[in-house]
């Protein structure tokens, strides 16, 4: 769920960039959390497929273009007064440095941390097993470079099965 209402919280001139892949910008529930906490913000939305590849290549040791990471976030670049930006897809937070160098002086927002705190007060009480069990990563293209899976496994997905 993008974080729309930390960056409204956050913003000061209640201009918001909501970047993700095409899939989620469009998807009605970002229309039903604008309106339901940033209602006085210009909502600008951008997706791209891009950042995706972007931030798979460095997943699996690559290195990325900065001027690759400039070219797909461009459109919000000319938004007047845009100084906050929900990073609203999971593989972007991997490119949280170049970001920052493609969008000097606007706020990144990560929604983790919020999506964390959500799902621990959901399961409150719940019962947990003493050791975490191994972490399941699923692959459609193959097997992983040594690479991703020792990055994989820095997430703690070290059961990866191949289709």
């Amino acid at each position: 769920v993008p974080a729309i209402k930390s960056a409204a919280e956050m913003s000061r001139s209640r201009v918001i960039g909501v970047l993700g892949t095409k899939a989620t910008v469009r998807q009605p529930y970002v229309d039903n959390l604008a309106r339901e906490f940033a209602a006085d913000c210009t909502i600008v939305r951008h997706g791209s497929a891009e950042l995706v590849a972007l931030a798979e290549a460095k997943l699996d040791g690559g290195t990325v273009d900065a001027e690759a990471v400039a070219e797909a976030v461009r459109p919000l670049t000319g938004t007047e007064g845009l100084d906050t930006v929900v990073l609203a897809c999971t593989h972007f937070p991997l490119l949280v440095d170049e970001l920052a160098a493609a969008l000097p002086g606007v706020a990144l927002v990560d929604g983790g941390a919020g999506i964390a705190r959500r799902i621990a007060f959901l399961t409150k009480g719940q019962p947990w097993p003493a050791l975490a069990p191994a972490g399941i990563a699923v692959l459609t293209g193959g097997a992983p470079s040594a690479a991703l899976a020792q990055a994989l496994a820095g997430f703690g997905l070290t059961d990866i099965q191949v289709l």
